[in-house]
Parts: C-alpha cells; structure tokens; sequence
C-alpha cells in the first residue's frame, strides 16, 4: 500500500472543475488509485469523470483480494462495463449525450503495479534521476509521434494536441490499454490530467519531484507549477510515495 493523495484545482480559466478522482481500498484493503479528465468540449464532463470515478470506487470496494495475475482482466472488463454504462446513461439524458472523460488508474500490489488508461490522462514513475512514463496517450498527436511523422519537439507545439482520439462514453465499447510495471528504484508513482502535463515538460516535474517535500508539499508544488505555467485547463494529481524495491 502507497501513502498516496490526489490534489485538484479548478485552474484560471475554468468556471468548473471537470477532473474527478481518488484513492479507494477493497475488501482486503488493496489500493486502486485514479484520476478521471471529464472533456471540457463535451456536455458535461464533470458528470462523466464523477461517474466514472464513483463506479470504479463501487466495484473495487466490493470486491475481496484480487490477484496479480487477475488484475489486468479485472480492470479491462470493469472498464469496459463502466463505459457502456456511461454511454447507455448518457443516451437516455438528452443534456448528457456526448460526455466523456479520459481514465488512467493503478491497482497496486507489493512490489507492482497494474495500469489501465483510456485517453491522454498519464502516469509516470519518478526517481531522483528520471521520470518514466508508463502510459500511451490516445491523441492525434501521440499518433503522429509514435509513426515518425513528427518530432518530441514539435508534438509540444503542435496545434492539434488537444485532439483525444479515445475516452470513456462516446462510444458503446472500448478498450483499455493496461501496462504492469515494477517499483524497483523508483520514488513515486504519479497520475495526472493534461492540466500539467500540457503545461509542464517531464524534465521540470522531475526536477520538482527531487526536491526535499513532503508529499502534500510536492503535490500543492506541481498544482502550482501548471499554473505559473499559464495551464488553461482544471490541473489535477495523484502523487503516491514508493519505498523502492532494489530487488
């Protein structure tokens, strides 16, 4: 279990806050961490990250000890019951159709961790040396950088790298990319929302993260970072501390 805690602001420029998110223990208190991006283009994306956060915190808590190797099968089809679930609702409130939020969540366990992501919501490992990003964003952007058409550089500044080519709701079925990765020489697991991660390049969330503070402080500090940053968006963090397994 991580001492984890999810920090959120509504940011500069927004009139709502659509992120949602938490950390939520089972039965046998395992821990599922998660950060929902409701879409602000979309009818009511703080709707649909609420949603989305609530139902994976229903069925998490009750459920008994999931094992490792069950982990990625349970976070693919609760994910995908979840999105159905979403988009039926949303087809049955007019003011909702069209809502959707990103999702990127980690089911932790001793030495690992299990992640599922739809959309451009990220997780990363970070130690004092590196910072590693676990997820794939599902954007227009990303695509281009993963097929070569386009530099790291210029995905920064690309005119279209709000463009989300996968979420949660729109669509009656989707599927969850799902990554495992070790703790092994890492200080801190961190979810985030492209409130920062738009606004903020790794290397300074790296540099941030290395400094002497308290969780709380590193939290409130990367809130604060986004937005002297001139973030345009609702910032928001899960920030978890990992004793590293040298192992």
């Amino acid at each position: 279990m991580l001492n984890a805690q999810f920090f959120t602001d509504t940011g500069q420029h927004r009139d709502k806050n659509e992120d949602a998110g938490g950390i939520f223990y089972n039965q046998t208190h395992q821990q599922l961490l998660v950060l929902c991006d409701g879409m602000g283009g979309h009818k009511a994306g703080e709707i649909a990250s609420q949603f989305v956060t609530y139902e994976l915190q229903k069925r998490f808590e009750e459920e008994n000890f999931i094992e490792f190797e069950q982990a990625e099968n349970w976070l693919r089809l609760t994910l995908k019951d979840i999105n159905r679930d979403l988009f039926e609702y949303a087809q049955s409130h007019e003011d909702y159709r069209g809502m959707g939020t990103t999702c990127v969540c980690a089911l932790v366990f001793d030495r690992q961790l299990v992640v599922a992501n739809i959309g451009d919501s990220r997780a990363y490992v970070v130690s004092t040396r590196e910072i590693e990003q676990i997820t794939h964003d599902h954007s227009f952007v990303n695509h281009l950088l993963m097929t070569g058409q386009i530099t790291e550089e210029e995905a920064w500044t690309h005119p279209q790298r709000n463009i989300i080519t996968k979420v949660m709701g729109t669509d009656k079925r989707v599927n969850p990319d799902i990554f495992t990765k070790r703790f092994s020489y890492y200080d801190y697991l961190l979810l985030a929302s492209d409130g920062l991660t738009d606004y903020v390049r790794d290397a300074r969330i790296l540099e941030a993260l290395s400094e002497p503070l308290s969780l709380e402080e590193h939290g409130n500090q990367l809130i604060q970072l986004a937005l002297y940053h001139r973030s345009k968006d609702n910032i928001s963090v899960l920030l978890a501390s990992i004793e590293g397994d040298n192992v």
